[in-house]
């Protein structure tokens, strides 16, 4: 199927199948999202993400298409959000909210509902192939939110220090700032490149 410039650019960064999908949206907390940030702007866009990290393949987005999209976009953005208010808690130290948990644990329960177990190497794991539901992309989305939640590693799970990505920090010492080194890691070099030129011009 054919996919936006703005889904097929995307970083996955996140380093866990939740925090990525958090990130479909972009922009910094101060702020607050402008619409170039939001990345799952239709359906469309939604079938091609979930391709790109695998939740989906191509003839399963291909039949997809064209379902109910409004409302399970609207139902998408939801997800995230839901994600959002439970995992960036975690990621800046405090904890989440009890009732936003809960609202979690009823996603994840309804998306079982729909799964099934199957072989895997090394391990069952669970698969989504009701493929006429167009909700089927938010299945496997709201159970990779409690399989982080319950299997960790919730202690590597940081917010970056120039947008609002999350990730999970795998560097040597723990101590990675940005999301990417490319994007954040970068514009924080040439902030500060600036910042002290202007000072060594003022002084």
């Amino acid at each position: 199927m054919e996919t936006s410039d703005y889904v097929a650019a995307l970083r996955l960064d996140g380093g866990h199948l939740a925090l990525d999908f958090v990130n479909t949206l972009g922009g910094g907390l101060e702020l607050g999202p402008q619409p170039h940030d939001e990345h799952l702007r239709t359906y469309a866009d939604l079938l091609a993400w979930s391709v790109r990290v695998g939740t989906l393949d191509e003839a399963a987005a291909e039949q997809l298409a064209g379902r109910d999209s409004a409302r399970v976009l609207r139902e998408a953005i939801e997800l995230r959000e839901l994600a959002d208010a439970v995992l960036r808690p975690i990621a800046e130290g405090s904890a989440p909210p009890a009732d936003a948990l809960a609202e979690l644990r009823e996603r994840d329960r309804e998306a079982l509902s729909h799964a099934r177990l199957e072989p895997g190497a090394p391990v069952y794991r669970w698969r989504w192939e009701d493929e006429d539901d167009p909700r089927r992309p938010l299945w496997p989305l709201a159970h990779a939110t409690i399989e982080l939640l319950t299997e960790g590693p919730l202690d590597l799970m940081k917010p970056c220090h120039g947008c609002r990505w999350l990730f999970l920090d795998r560097s040597k010492n723990h101590s990675r700032r940005w999301c990417s080194m490319e994007e954040c890691g970068t514009s924080a070099k040439k902030r500060r490149y600036i910042e002290r030129r202007r000072a060594l011009t003022e002084s």
